[in-house]
């Protein structure tokens, strides 16, 4: 017995640790001291865990081959890892993605960002220690997971309220500058119609009949007046402003926007189905503003038709809401662009701005 108190008592360089202390003098302890002492250290071994299960960082102890011998509860909402079936497995089974033959091989600190998909999508931060004894002899490995989620979405949600507002003053400047020569525009030909209502008749000469003339006239004016009108609602939608609410009809503003882009639907052979529901009651709402967003579903839909395609629109009443549905029988949206549809100005068209 006296060999197995010596083997014990080979002491490590001098530490002040209640272990080290109670390994030195095991062969004056007798057995009811010595369970005293052992179930200060099965306290204390509680005391530790606890601390290390409150704690949102996941921790987990594993041994120089990558087996785990130690994981707190934070692991399991970081990587869904069972503590009851995980103790004694590898590492490598419940983290994949990480090359750990090579990592625990340098048995050097790393520190590394990664990307998990269960129990859901997370983005952590590992940090990877080596332990070792008092002969600097590796004895295993303590790595720590940071969740890093939040912080990396709050991040990217800044960025792009940042990309928003550059483009947003920069497409403001675009429209304000698109006006003047607009304006412009609408000056001269006004001129060009009151010369031309003054002229002699008979004067056209091959270039067709004043009434031909007249009417080319008007028709530039109004595809003028409608860019102007264009102009001004992108502005208004990208320029914070205070919402002025009318009762309206929303039968009225669907129809009013079909007939606003009747030259487009046209000029497609798109052919317009128009299920509108009766007894509708009047709502609240910026009329522009609707009318905006149904010139852009009717644009998207019309140009994503092939010749005598089919535009659906219907709109309906539930218990709670009105419905507004406009359905195309076009190419649709693929599914990878599909998580994309709600980012403003992403757009596949060589010449469109989203």
């Amino acid at each position: 017995g006296s060999r197995t108190h010596r083997t014990l008592r080979s002491p490590p360089a001098v530490k002040n640790t209640f272990l080290d202390k109670l390994l030195n003098r095991i062969d004056r302890v007798g057995q009811g001291d010595l369970q005293a002492y052992l179930q200060r250290l099965n306290n204390e071994k509680g005391f530790f865990e606890t601390i290390f299960n409150t704690l949102q960082e996941g921790i987990v102890v594993v041994d120089s081959q990558g087996r785990i011998l130690y994981l707190n509860h934070a692991i399991t909402t970081l990587l869904g890892v069972d503590p009851a079936r995980a103790m004694g497995t590898p590492i490598a089974q419940h983290l994949k993605e990480l090359d750990w033959p090579t990592i625990l091989a340098e048995g050097r600190v790393v520190n590394r960002d990664l990307e998990v998909f269960y129990p859901q999508q997370r983005y952590l931060n590992f940090y990877l220690v080596p332990l070792e004894d008092k002969d600097t002899s590796l004895m295993g490995f303590a790595i720590i997971f940071h969740d890093l989620t939040t912080r990396r979405a709050q991040a990217r949600e800044a960025i792009e309220s940042e990309k928003l507002n550059a483009v947003t003053l920069l497409a403001a400047g675009v429209a304000h500058e698109l006006g003047n020569p607009l304006n412009s525009l609408n000056i001269h030909l006004q001129l060009l119609e009151r010369d031309l209502r003054h002229r002699e008749p008979g004067g056209a000469g091959a270039g067709g009949s004043d009434e031909d003339l007249l009417e080319s006239v008007r028709i530039a004016r109004s595809e003028v007046g409608r860019l102007d009108t264009i102009i001004n609602q992108f502005l208004g939608a990208v320029r914070p402003a205070h919402t002025v609410r009318t009762m309206a009809s929303i039968n009225t503003v669907v129809h009013e926007s079909l007939a606003f882009l009747q030259p487009e639907i046209k000029d497609r052979d798109v052919i317009v189905q128009e299920e509108l529901g009766e007894a509708l009651p009047l709502i609240p709402a910026n009329v522009d503003q609707l009318k905006q967003a149904f010139y852009n579903l009717i644009k998207n839909a019309v140009q994503a038709l092939t010749h005598g395609g089919i535009l659906r629109v219907t709109t309906s009443r539930s218990d709670t809401h009105l419905q507004v549905s406009f359905e195309d029988n076009g190419t649709g949206i693929s599914v990878e662009d599909m998580a994309h549809i709600t980012e403003p100005y992403f757009t596949r068209k060589k010449s469109g701005t989203g």
